[in-house]
């Protein structure tokens, strides 16, 4: 059976304004999810974010003024497995490279990413697939009496809400369930050509399914690049309606979903 790829994570790059405003929020970093801003340090590279973790998905926004290499509106989707060997088996025509991450002052085995060579990471639209490396969590912060093995998006997101200091135990966030990227025609082409690879069935033109989420698809413009929106389902069922920034709303709906849009 062909293995299944689901959303990793994404990440959105956003103005100081809304970036700062997100980060002060204390209902988002107390009640909505479990986040952290946190500095990662790479053998290729060092980024530092604000993440918000869900059960299997999470997302990192970035703010455009602590980078010069990046613009308003540059995102990344990541997209995973959750066994070992099932990057290998998919990504025969994938640029695939081990990712470390430091941890007591050295590097150890995070992932391995299957970079695509039309959406590279240092571009405006980043695509990628990864899976987790078999010893990581036997290496990043392992806990006494903890499965300390594992490769699924679960588990490695367990571990990184446990090491977190002062979490909340009951969240808004589940998991990301869609997202809507602005995109020009060209890369929308290859995009759609690459999900349809992975498994993911075309609605039309410009929805794709996959096992665990959807991916929409709108023209570029001018004032809109990037992901656009994104869908959530949420433990809680509340209606209610936040504003950050100049133009980012966190929208809840009673039905257990909720849309954030940039």
């Amino acid at each position: 059976m062909p293995a299944q790829v689901f959303l990793n994570h994404f990440y959105l790059v956003i103005d100081s304004a809304t970036y700062k405003d997100i980060e002060q929020s204390a209902f988002l970093r107390r009640e909505f999810a479990v986040t952290e801003q946190r500095t990662t340090v790479r053998t290729d590279r060092s980024y530092t974010g604000l993440y918000f973790y869900g059960t299997n998905t999470y997302f990192e926004f970035f703010d455009v003024a602590s980078d010069p290499s990046r613009q308003l509106g540059d995102s990344g989707i990541a997209f995973g497995v959750d066994q070992t060997g099932e990057l290998e088996a998919l990504g025969a025509s994938l640029d695939q490279k081990l990712i470390t991450r430091q941890y007591d002052s050295k590097q150890i085995p995070w992932f391995y990413a299957g970079e695509h060579k039309d959406f590279p990471i240092d571009s405006s639209l980043g695509v990628w697939l990864m899976e987790y490396h078999p010893s990581f969590l036997g290496e990043w912060n392992p806990q006494p009496g903890a499965l300390n093995h594992g490769t699924s998006r679960q588990q490695i997101l367990q571990r990184y809400t446990a090491v977190l200091e002062n979490s909340p135990r009951e969240t808004y966030l589940d998991d990301v369930i869609a997202l809507t990227l602005a995109i020009d025609e060209t890369p929308r082409k290859k995009l759609n050509e690459f999900c349809k690879q992975l498994g993911y069935r075309e609605h039309t033109a410009n929805v794709l399914t996959g096992p665990d989420m959807e991916l929409r698809l709108l023209p570029q413009t001018a004032e809109s690049q990037g992901i656009q929106e994104i869908t959530m389902r949420t433990k809680r069922k509340d209606k209610a309606e936040l504003r950050f920034g100049t133009r980012s709303v966190l929208a809840f709906r009673d039905d257990g979903f909720a849309t954030w849009s940039f």
